[in-house]
């Protein structure tokens, strides 16, 4: 346990002073704040929900994708990037039991996921909040807490996800690839339209229906049962990660 405490203070070290790390804070909460923005200066056009309405609002704060985005590119950088370079091999002989380095560097990413998230969603509130209050809106929907939660959550996990991604192809364009291509044509393109109905059951499915209040309640999960099927993914791919880098060789 000793072990796996202080490699879990070095992978924290690491991502929070890794480029990649603050770089995808940086440009989440860009994109974020840039989105609700536009979002509130369109609101009322070209059929668009007016400003203020629970739609409209709950548009601005779609902002689950971003932080889901951001961190899963997060997880495969660091991750994969120490089969690029080379840092996996003094890492495995200071710690040989190379279950450890797994268990640090998902903990660090989770910890990392959950503040990019929190702060990237938090941001985005607050653009929202004051572009409401310029036009004298003051009300949110109700959903808003659930929304927050629900995206730090996916976030979270997301870069888990990615993480494991990153250690099962020990390749980040690689792993990159592969998550864009499960979610564009695995999931949208090929699955949602053959089993339609077990497409919420998918990792996208249950991140949307955590993300997106716009969603009709009969096409997606429940909160709680979409949370457990998002750690049940995030959890097989780690255990499979875990098992590679077990019996790989890294040199």
């Amino acid at each position: 346990m000793t072990t796996v405490v202080h490699l879990t203070r070095a992978e924290i070290r690491k991502l929070a002073t890794s480029w990649s790390y603050l770089i995808a804070v940086a440009v989440s909460i860009g994109l974020a704040v840039m989105s609700v923005a536009v979002d509130a200066i369109v609101a009322g056009r070209n059929g668009t929900p007016p400003l203020g309405t629970t739609a409209s609002t709950d548009q601005m704060l779609k902002l689950g994708p971003v932080c889901c985005v951001a961190m899963l590119i997060v997880g495969i950088v660091a991750a994969g990037g120490e089969y690029r370079h080379k840092t996996i091999i003094p890492a495995v002989l200071i710690a040989p039991r190379r279950h450890g380095l797994v268990l640090a560097k998902a903990i660090a990413v989770a910890l990392g996921g959950a503040l990019l998230s929190a702060v990237t969603f938090g941001l985005g509130l607050a653009t929202a909040i004051v572009a409401l209050a310029i036009h004298h809106l003051h009300d949110l929907p109700s959903a808003t807490g659930h929304l927050y939660a629900g995206s730090v959550i996916t976030g979270t996990l997301f870069g888990l996800i990615g993480t494991a991604l990153g250690y099962i192809t020990r390749n980040t364009i690689v792993a990159a690839a592969a998550a864009v291509g499960w979610v564009l044509f695995g999931e949208l393109a090929i699955l949602h339209t053959v089993i339609p109905h077990q497409a919420k059951w998918l990792i996208t499915g249950a991140a949307v229906a955590l993300t997106d209040p716009t969603s009709p309640a009969g096409s997606v999960l429940g909160p709680v049962t979409a949370v457990a099927v998002l750690i049940g993914y995030a959890a097989a791919l780690l255990a499979a990660a875990s098992g590679l880098v077990l019996c790989r060789d890294v040199a």
